[in-house]
């Protein structure tokens, strides 16, 4: 029945792998027609989706029929890159006989994966200004999410993330690490930072969390959550962590005083494209005028899904339209401000769509990581054991969690150790590894790993 499929995924802490971390629960209690497997993987030179629908197709295929399922779904479809050649083989071999699960092809060009793209590559179906997917009878889920609604239906909750190690990494791997793995604990495993190449002390080099567009820079003592999906060890003057590590007020200064409103950063706006009422150039106008009154081109920027394009790809002097989209999107939260005015469902794409796609390569080779294209970073699934795990009670969209252990208690693992509030949107949390428990925050759970 859809309601216990929906009971197991709530208990077993599945959220949106993609990075999002929506409670996969919540998405699966909706109704509609069609399921989309995202298995685009497009941030760059990550490999773990693509290997997991290789390695494992009969899982991704049984969590996207029991997705189907619950939702009443009567299609699913799987949509991965044409150049995903394993994958495609694997996956038509499991769905030779089956009638509603089909494949989609897509070039490989970025943000293919992002939702409201996807949705329009397979079903030609605009979802609408700030909306979501189930608007247009469409539930999106990540590859790994549904290898993860799969094994909750056995009773086997979220304790292991699957991710790519790569850039100055000494063996580039896709590794299954524990929740709560320490960054530092991770490169070791592939490896360790090269003692060659471009750079080769630990001084040199930054770790980048999730991907180079939409990751994020982290410290060797942050930890491995169910939505990392990559790490990247790159050095600290390349252009990813330059525009990652930007102070805000420099890109504000620089925008106002040098943009010549080329609309480059328009012309490739994903958004835009998709005929939402998203126009970087305008806003890099308009924000002199402070947000006192704000116009619609500033409150558009809540419109915006932060894929950096116009920053780190289209435009030519290096300035920021999507700093200024965040700094506004603060504001009007702080603000208390609602969403009434952008809306709109009466879209039209723009005809030049299908022209300014982002071939993935040129994306690499604009963000200085050409020298990394090469490596593909095989799965390797040894049962990799941490001597401790940091455990977050927040890994996804809603409220943290709320701990049922504490401190020297003992867990198994997969026993859980914090669970949804009341009546709150979240997800359970699992232990990791088995061992003791040997500090409890409000943001974490610690286990010494026995």
């Amino acid at each position: 029945m859809a309601s216990d499929i929906v009971a197991k995924v709530r208990m077993a802490g599945v959220v949106g792998a993609g990075g999002a971390g929506f409670p996969t629960h919540v998405k699966l209690s909706a109704k509609v027609d069609t399921v989309i497997a995202n298995g685009a993987e497009c941030e760059p030179l990550l490999h773990a989706d693509q290997q997991l629908m290789a390695r494992y197709p009969e899982v991704i295929v049984r969590g996207l029929r029991l997705a189907m399922e619950a939702t009443g779904a009567g299609r699913g479809i799987v949509a991965l890159k044409a150049e995903y050649k394993e994958a495609i083989a694997a996956l038509r071999l499991v769905l030779k006989e089956d009638k509603n699960i089909s494949l989609h092809l897509l070039g490989n060009y970025y943000p293919s994966g992002d939702e409201f793209i996807l949705v329009y590559d397979v079903l030609g179906r605009l979802v609408p200004e700030g909306g979501i997917p189930l608007e247009v009878g469409v539930v999106v889920n990540n590859v790994g999410t549904l290898f993860n609604v799969a094994r909750a239906t056995e009773g086997v909750p979220v304790t292991h993330r699957y991710l790519t190690v790569t850039g100055e990494v000494k063996n580039p791997i896709t590794l299954r690490v524990p929740v709560g793995t320490a960054i530092a604990q991770v490169v070791e495993w592939a490896g360790g930072i090269t003692n060659g190449g471009r750079r080769g002390t630990a001084d040199e080099l930054v770790f980048v969390a999730g991907g180079a567009m939409m990751g994020r820079v982290v410290q060797a003592t942050d930890v491995v959550t169910k939505t990392t999906s990559g790490l990247l060890v790159l050095p600290v003057d390349s252009a990813v962590v330059r525009w990652m590590t930007k102070p805000l007020a420099n890109a504000i200064r620089r925008g106002r005083s040098t943009c010549d409103q080329c609309r480059d950063c328009t012309d490739l706006c994903p958004r835009n494209l998709l005929g939402h009422a998203l126009v970087p150039h305008e806003i890099m106008r308009s924000i002199n005028y402070g947000l006192e009154q704000p116009t619609h081109i500033v409150t558009a920027s809540v419109l915006c899904c932060e894929c950096r394009l116009c920053e780190a790809y289209a435009c030519p002097l290096e300035l920021s339209p999507m700093a200024y989209y965040r700094a506004v999107k603060r504001q009007l939260a702080e603000a208390g401000w609602k969403n009434t005015v952008h809306r709109r469902r009466d879209l039209m794409p723009h005809e030049m769509f299908a022209y300014r796609r982002v071939p993935m390569g040129r994306l690499i080779d604009k963000l200085g990581l050409t020298a990394y294209r090469g490596y593909t970073a095989p799965l390797h699934e040894q049962e990799w054991q941490p001597k401790e795990v940091r455990i977050p009670l927040k890994q996804h969209t809603g409220v943290p969690a709320t701990p049922t252990v504490k401190e020297g208690d003992k867990v198994k693992q997969g026993d859980l150790i914090a669970s949804i509030p009341k009546d709150k949107l979240g997800a359970n949390v699992h232990a990791s590894v088995s061992g003791k428990v040997k500090g409890v925050t409000a943001t974490y759970v610690r286990i010494e790993a026995e």
